[in-house]
């Protein structure tokens, strides 16, 4: 593949990506699930770390395995996100809130993983920050990398705080599902009506 190509492919990836993520509408009963500082927060870093990676991405000279293997993350984390956004349709709100009224959503993706959105996120990030390996200034990289700790503790505390309500809004119907599906690990595909051992979110 040529480096344009290569570049091309990279940033058609990230476009859709960034497409897919960037839902910031203050949809009709959404509710806040943690602390509206810490949302303005997570929104004011948004760009940062696509812009330095879009800067890194055009300074690249030469191409190396890790490229390539850091690009197929990318492709993966990005399709997973879509396909999430398609199944979940118009229950999906951006990270940090939930809608008043709202429905567990088992179908698509959701059979397979509790948390796909999430997911994808932390897997395109893997794959940015491999592709970019030895690129790029090193405070870029530092910055990067403490804005990505910072976004993924969110997301990580987003799928806690969105497990704990689901669980009280679905009760048995959603510890059914938690038993049966990882929150990011698609290990196993969701059987409606499955008993289970009740036990407490994770």
């Amino acid at each position: 593949m040529s480096l344009t190509l290569f570049k091309v492919i990279a940033l058609l990836i990230l476009f859709f990506f960034a497409i897919f993520i960037s839902d910031f509408r203050n949809k009709k009963g959404m509710i806040t699930l943690i602390s509206k500082k810490i949302i303005v927060l997570i929104k004011l870093f948004y760009c940062v770390p696509i812009c330095i990676y879009v800067y890194v991405l055009m300074s690249i000279n030469t191409l190396l395995v890790h490229d390539y293997i850091g690009l197929i993350f990318t492709s993966v984390g990005t399709i997973m996100v879509a396909k999430a956004k398609i199944d979940i349709g118009g229950y999906h709100t951006w990270a940090g809130h939930k809608l008043h009224s709202t429905k567990m959503i088992t179908k698509g993706i959701y059979g397979f993983i509790r948390h796909p959105i999430y997911t994808g996120i932390f897997i395109f990030i893997f794959g940015a920050l491999f592709a970019n390996i030895n690129k790029g200034p090193f405070y870029l990289a530092v910055m990067v990398i403490i804005i990505l700790i910072f976004n993924m503790t969110f997301l990580t505390m987003m799928a806690q705080k969105e497990t704990e309500f689901l669980h009280k809004e679905f009760g048995d119907e959603f510890l059914n599902y938690q038993q049966q599906v990882h929150p990011f690990l698609p290990l196993r595909k969701y059987k409606c009506g499955e008993s289970i051992v009740a036990r407490s979110p994770n």
